[in-house]
C-alpha cells in the first residue's frame, strides 16, 4: 500500500519504519526531513537500523514536499505532545486536503483533543477534495515503540465508513496475525479510548503510590502487597509498581485533557484531580527520605543513577529526578549525576546549573557523596557492585525510588535503606 506518515516526533518514524517494514511504500513528510537517521532527536532502540534498511531498500522515503505526500492511498498523521498540536492537526489537514488530486484517506494517530478529528475532516474536505478520515490511536512508549507497534496489545479503529475500515484491517493486517486485535468503534470513541487508556494507566500508579505511603508508616512492605494483590486475576500486577511518580508527556497531558473536557461539560473530575495531586505529592518523596536519613542537607553531596523518566530514552519531560535535582540545590546541596542517555537534555532542562555535575560513569557519581538516589530504573543500576558503593560513599544510605535493591541484604551489609511504600526498614 502507497502510505504517506506526517510527523516529526518518534511516533512518526516508528510507523514509518514499522509499516515499511512490513513492504508498504512510505513517505515520510515532515517540514524539515532528517539529515540522517542515525541522527534523531530521541533514542528509540532498533529504530535507526529499520529506517537506514527501509530506505536503501527503497520502501521509506522522505520529503518536505505537501504535493508528494499527498499523492497516497492514506496518510497518518503522528503529531507528538505539544500545546498546539490540535492547531496544527488542523492546519496539516487543509493543506493536505487542498493537495489532492484523488479521494484519500486521512488518518488521525495525534494526541489530539476530542472532537478534532471531526474537525480535520471539515478542514480536509474545505477545498472540495475527497476525503475520509480514520482516529487511529497509536499506544507506544517511549524507548519501546517499535516493540509496542510490531506487537499490539489492540488495534482501536474510529471510522463509521466501513470501506475505510476495510483499507486500515488490511494495512495492519501483519501487526494481529495471531489474534485479531482490531476493535472497531466511532471516531468519537476512539478518541476518548486513547484518553481513558492513559488515565487508567495513571490512576493505578497513583493509587499504588499512595498505598505504599500507607506502608511506610504502617511498617508493612508495599512489594509484598502488591504480589498478594497483583495474584488477583481480577487485578493483575501491570502498572502495580510504586515509584517517584509518573513522568513524561502523553499521561500528564492526556489527564490533562480529561479534565479539561470533564469541566468544560460541567462534570467535577474527582477522581482524575486527585490522580493528579498524589503524582505531584510523590515526585517528593525521594527528598522527604533524604532529609529523613540525612537531616539538614546543606553542604551536602547526592549521588542520582538516572535523569530519564523512564528507561531507553533521553526524555526528561516530568521526570522526577529534575524535581529531585531543583529541590536539592534549593536546600543548599550539591548533586553528582549519571544516566547513560539523559544527561545532555537534563543539563538544557536545568539550565546548566552550577552546583550540578553530570559524571561520566555511574561509580564516578557515587565519590564524596553522601547518599545514593536511585530514579530510573536502568538495567545497569539493577545489579550493581554493592561492596564498591560501600566504599565510595561518604555515608552508606541508598535511596531506592523504583524498589530495586534487596532491603534486607542491604540492612545486613550496613546500608541505611529507603524504598517506597517499604516500611523504612534498615
Amino acid at each position: 500500500m502507497k502510505v504517506t506518515v506526517a510527523g516529526s516526533g518518534y511516533e512518526s518514524f516508528v510507523i514509518s519504519a514499522c509499516l515499511a517494514e512490513m513492504g508498504n511504500i512510505i513517505t515520510h513528510y515532515s517540514q524539515t526531513p532528517p539529515s540522517s537517521v542515525h541522527n534523531m532527536s530521541f533514542h528509540e532502540p532498533g529504530l535507526p537500523a529499520m529506517l537506514e534498511s527501509n530506505t536503501s531498500a527503497r520502501r521509506l522515503s522522505f520529503t518536505a514536499d505537501i504535493g508528494q505526500a499527498s499523492d497516497c492511498d492514506l496518510c497518518i498523521l503522528a503529531l507528538g505532545h505539544t500545546d498546539a498540536v490540535d492547531e496544527q492537526a488542523v492546519a496539516f489537514a487543509a493543506q493536505f486536503g487542498d493537495a489532492l488530486k484523488t479521494p484519500s484517506i486521512l488518518v488521525n494517530s495525534s494526541p489530539t483533543s476530542l472532537g478534532v478529528t471531526e474537525s480535520m475532516l471539515q478542514a480536509a474536505q474545505s477545498s472540495g477534495s475527497t476525503v475520509s478520515i480514520v482516529c487511529y490511536p497509536v499506544f507506544l512508549k517511549e524507548g519501546e515503540g517499535v516493540e509496542d507497534f510490531m506487537r499490539p496489545d489492540r488495534i482501536i479503529l474510529g471510522t463509521e465508513n466501513y470501506e475505510v475500515r476495510s483499507t486500515m484491517v488490511s494495512l495492519l493486517r501483519p501487526f494481529s496475525r495471531q489474534k485479531d486485535r482490531v476493535t472497531p468503534m466511532s471516531v468519537r470513541d476512539a478518541e476518548l479510548t486513547r484518553l481513558a487508556a492513559s488515565a487508567m494507566l495513571a490512576t493505578r500508579i497513583s493509587l499504588m503510590n499512595e498505598i505504599a505511603a500507607i506502608a511506610e508508616s504502617f511498617g508493612a512492605d508495599i512489594e509484598a502487597v502488591r504480589s498478594g494483590i497483583g495474584a488477583d486475576s481480577r487485578i493483575g500486577y501491570s502498572y502495580l509498581y510504586p515509584g517517584v511518580g509518573y513522568g513524561g508527556v502523553c499521561l500528564p497531558g492526556d489527564i490533562k485533557e480529561l479534565i479539561n473536557e470533564a469541566s468544560a461539560k460541567n462534570i467535577e473530575p474527582v477522581l482524575l484531580n486527585a490522580v493528579l495531586q498524589r503524582n505531584s505529592m510523590q515526585q517528593n518523596w525521594a527528598m522527604s527520605s533524604l532529609t529523613d536519613c540525612l537531616g539538614d542537607l546543606r553542604g551536602k553531596q547526592i549521588a542520582i543513577w538516572g535523569l530519564a523518566f523512564r528507561p531507553e530514552t533521553a526524555d526528561v519531560s516530568g521526570s522526577a529526578a529534575i524535581v529531585l535535582i531543583r529541590q536539592l540545590l534549593d536546600a543548599g546541596a550539591t548533586i553528582a549525576a549519571y544516566d547513560p542517555m539523559a544527561m545532555e537534555s537534563a543539563s538544557q532542562a536545568l539550565g546548566n546549573q552550577p552546583g550540578v555535575t553530570f559524571c561520566n560513569h555511574q561509580y564516578d557519581a557515587l565519590t564524596e557523596s553522601d547518599a545514593l538516589v536511585l530514579m530510573t530504573e536502568w538495567k545497569p543500576f539493577r545489579q550493581p557492585d554493592f561492596n564498591a558503593i560501600g566504599k565510595l560513599l561518604k555515608q552508606q544510605v541508598i535511596i531506592d525510588g523504583r524498589n530495586q535493591y534487596d532491603a534486607a541484604a542491604l540492612k545486613q551489609a550496613g546500608f541505611t535503606y529507603r524504598g517506597v511504600g517499604r516500611g523504612n526498614r534498615e
